[in-house]
């Protein structure tokens, strides 16, 4: 069972993330990766990378959410809540999950997003612009496993270290997506500062992130597909939680072993 490190929960409370590398079976990853071809756009051919450039052609578009593909994202859902996706990813994280909220406070994880794709965009294609974002839905941290290789400026999951300390005050609720004043302002700021960090890696690797830091889904300048399985991680008394206020401790919610560790000011 995976657990991590004091320095490792370290590195996790300062900067609000952790990228672990080869935490997931590679068995699993090349399944998943398989099975992404259940349903792809009619035009794109599993072994021509040439067929993969985006965005979806409006003809082959689906806003179906099973499997929903538009423009440069294709997110395939369908399979979300099969064995073997759960037995990849939360039955690998599970250990770590209770290690960093506590054994069994949180919601059973039943099914995960699914494959969520970002596209190629070609050769030619001009550099975008960043930015960031938190997500609103309530949760304590978000695991992205990356099922596939996923070179640098390959549309990795990109993060802002340390933006989980101000986004935290900029929410009137600890969960839910209530935004403050300064909400919109630190968010331009941290785009516009471009400390940011792309992660990126191989089959296996998984990116942890707490649920108040800045991130984005990059842009995909490479020549594949970039390939993650998304899950979160939600406490059993969320619905009561939600309700108070950010307060001065953003790990009062945590286990006591995070609450533990030092050093992170």
């Amino acid at each position: 069972m995976l657990r991590l490190t004091e320095n490792q929960i370290r590195f996790f409370k300062m900067n609000g993330y952790l990228v672990l590398r080869e935490a997931l079976d590679q068995r699993l990853c090349a399944e998943a990766c398989d099975r992404l071809w259940d349903d792809p756009p009619p035009s794109f051919k599993k072994d021509d990378p040439d067929t993969w450039v985006g965005p979806i052609k409006e003809e082959e578009e689906n806003p179906d959410g099973s499997n929903h593909k538009r423009s440069f994202r294709w997110q395939y859902r369908k399979i979300g809540d099969e064995p073997f996706m759960i037995d990849m990813l939360p039955g690998a994280m599970n250990g770590i999950a209770h290690q960093l909220l506590g054994r069994d406070r949180f919601k059973p994880i039943e099914r995960v997003r699914g494959i969520y794709c970002t596209l190629p965009y070609g050769p030619d294609a001009e550099r975008k612009p960043v930015s960031t974002h938190c997500d609103g839905h309530p949760f304590s941290f978000g695991c992205v496993a990356y099922i596939d290789e996923v070179p640098p400026d390959g549309g990795g999951f990109t993060v802002w270290p340390r933006s989980h300390r101000t986004f935290w005050r900029d929410f009137h609720s600890r969960y839910r997506a209530e935004y403050g004043p300064f909400y919109k302002d630190h968010a331009a700021t941290f785009a516009s500062d471009h400390v940011y960090d792309q992660t990126y890696g191989n089959a296996g690797d998984v990116v942890l992130w707490h649920h108040r830091l800045g991130h984005m889904a990059s842009h995909n300048y490479s020549r594949q597909i970039r390939k993650a399985v998304l899950c979160d991680y939600v406490l059993k008394d969320v619905d009561i939680l939600e309700e108070e206020p950010p307060g001065n401790d953003m790990w009062v919610d945590w286990s006591e072993e995070v609450r533990d560790v030092s050093g992170w000011e």
